[in-house]
């Protein structure tokens, strides 16, 4: 072993991380506080997006994350939905602003990037993005050696594509990198191009042990709300 790689024995290595979700309270939190300020139902918010979104490119929130379409444009797009669902929303109402109001940084993945950070490890943020104006960036650019934001890339995941151009960007190989996201679907697609996938089911320690173990940079833990799959 070479004199760097024992100083950081993850020079090698990387951790990719999803941004809302992950790095943030539950995105379902953001929701509900959402649909409680304008009277909509529990869920309705959401479950009206995701019908809308079944197409295979994702409709309008494919549309929105691959930022082929304005955020005023959405917003229309989504009074219309819930004006049909029975909801009479103001015009005046930035909903895409709403919906993710109350989704700030929190929870202790953000010391876990700088403690892998501190290993040598090299970092980068893979997000599909609702628009920009929900990211700190300051905060971000200080944390993460790369920002992949599906609409500035006009990719989204699960494209293959979109993990590809992250690997590139942090200049490792897939079988080098973990992947963390909130959704198992983004997980599964990182894990068929090679890395090694972890699931965050709301559990920062459990993610925290599950990291460290696919990094080689700690012992392997249990717990719930943990998924490690190694692709190689």
């Amino acid at each position: 072993m070479s004199a760097a790689a024992s100083e950081h024995p993850g020079a090698d290595r990387a951790l990719l991380m999803d941004y809302g979700g992950v790095l943030t309270r539950p995105v379902k939190d953001s929701f509900a506080r959402f649909e409680a300020a304008l009277g909509i139902a529990p869920g309705d918010s959401y479950a009206t997006l995701r019908a809308a979104g079944q197409s295979e490119d994702g409709g309008m929130i494919g549309a929105l994350e691959r930022g082929e379409v304005s955020v005023e444009a959405f917003d229309a797009h989504l009074r219309g939905l819930l004006r049909q669902a029975g909801y009479d929303v103001g015009e005046g109402t930035g909903l895409l602003e709403g919906l993710f109001a109350a989704m700030q940084p929190a929870g202790q993945l953000w010391a876990l990037v700088e403690e892998v950070r501190s290993h040598g490890v090299r970092t980068g943020l893979l997000s599909n993005s609702w628009g920009l104006s929900a990211y700190p960036f300051a905060r971000l650019q200080r944390s993460f050696d790369t920002l992949v934001l599906s609409g500035e890339v006009g990719l989204r995941k699960p494209d293959p594509r979109i993990f590809a151009l992250a690997l590139e960007r942090i200049g490792l190989p897939a079988d080098r990198c973990v992947f963390v996201d909130d959704l198992a679907p983004n997980v599964a697609a990182a894990e068929e191009l090679g890395l090694t996938g972890v699931h965050h089911q709301g559990d920062d320690a459990a993610t925290r042990a599950a990291v460290l173990e696919a990094l080689e940079l700690g012992p392997a833990a249990g717990g719930d709300g943990r998924r490690v799959v190694s692709g190689a």
